[in-house]
């Protein structure tokens, strides 16, 4: 069985933060990889800046010297609001008999109630929920009793229905402060991979001179 983590978001543009994230799981729980998994409308965000041709480039780059990261374009070629819960139902289609991680940050997981359809996730795979410096779980409610009785902090040995927590990442860089910084001409060097910078520069995207 093979253990498969799945980290989605709009990586407008792709930040130290989501390499990271995406490698501390890969780490922590052993999986085997991790994909990431541009979206091309979020159903709660408004339409990301870059188009989904430069935003899988960007990504393509800060994988591509790390083996066990892998690009998943298949939300692109959509035309609906990209919900987790269809990406999650063609990935179960496709590995039947492996685990699939799905990794969250700790605000997209407070907010779980009004996912759509956010029942069914939990029959198509675990949610990884990973912490930035300051925020909290909710622990209240049915999100507290669903911690009760899903919540983990190590590898579970079934493919899907747990919630694992208790791994952080150390970097709380969002998109909209390395666009915002973009914008304003201050320095993302911090932020931004070099190839990373390099590309945003040379197809002038998010009005970097």
């Amino acid at each position: 069985m093979a253990s498969i983590g799945i980290l989605g978001g709009s990586f407008d543009p792709v930040h130290r933060a989501h390499v990271q994230v995406a490698l501390i799981v890969l780490a922590s729980l052993q999986l085997d990889e991790v994909r990431l998994m541009p979206c091309q409308q979020s159903p709660t965000r408004s339409a990301p800046q870059a188009s989904g041709e430069h935003r899988c480039a960007m990504l393509n780059l800060v994988t591509q010297d790390h083996h066990n990261l892998l690009v998943d374009d298949r939300e692109l070629h959509r035309t609906a609001p990209s919900y987790s819960v269809d990406s999650l139902r063609e990935l179960r289609r496709e590995y039947p008999n492996d685990g699939l991680f799905f990794i969250v940050g700790v605000d997209a997981f407070n907010g779980l109630l009004a996912w759509h359809q956010w029942k069914e996730i939990f029959e198509l795979a675990h949610i990884v929920v990973v912490g930035r410096m300051g925020e909290k779980i909710k622990r209240d409610g049915e999100l507290a009793e669903m911690l009760a009785e899903r919540g983990r902090e190590d590898k579970p040995s079934t493919l899907s229905g747990a919630i694992i927590t208790g791994l952080n990442c150390n970097l709380p860089t969002s998109s909209t402060e390395v666009r915002e910084a973009l914008k304003t001409n201050i320095s993302v060097n911090t932020l931004l991979e070099k190839p990373v910078i390099d590309y945003i520069q040379e197809n002038r995207l998010y009005q970097c001179s």
